[in-house]
């Protein structure tokens, strides 16, 4: 008998302190994207952004970025990186990102005709493998 009052306490306390909650909004964004490579923009590789594009929009409706052609193959909704880990720097891989939006940059590029454009810019919070 004791057992069932304290379970009851329980579940009624719960119910009220949860009930006047909002629903979580996460402060980031996310989608499901591909790495395409890497901007020829700079002779030094390390200071080139690495371009993602999401094809598809995000679980919220959202889409990102503007089309271009790289290597002589359109892309649809490319963004740009400084972020992108080391691990996951695979061209045609794709990935599950966690990111915030910086907005639109444009690369001070040093090589002629560099392989760079006026994209949104993204940091990267998270980077999860898509297992086939």
């Amino acid at each position: 008998m004791n057992y069932k009052i304290s379970f009851f306490t329980i579940i009624i306390s719960a119910f009220f302190s949860c009930n006047n909650k909002m629903p979580y909004v996460p402060d980031y964004e996310m989608g499901k994207g591909t790495v395409i490579g890497i901007e020829t923009c700079n002779i030094d590789s390390t200071k080139n952004a690495w371009l993602i594009s999401f094809p598809d929009p995000s679980v919220t409706g959202k889409s990102y970025g503007n089309d271009i052609v790289y290597n002589n193959k359109p892309y649809g909704r490319v963004v740009r990186t400084f972020s992108l880990p080391d691990s996951h720097k695979i061209s045609d891989n794709k990935y599950y990102f966690e990111f915030n939006l910086e907005g639109m940059s444009i690369p001070e590029c040093k090589v002629k005709n560099a392989n760079a454009g006026n994209l949104m810019k993204i940091q990267i919070r998270k980077v999860s493998t898509i297992s086939d």
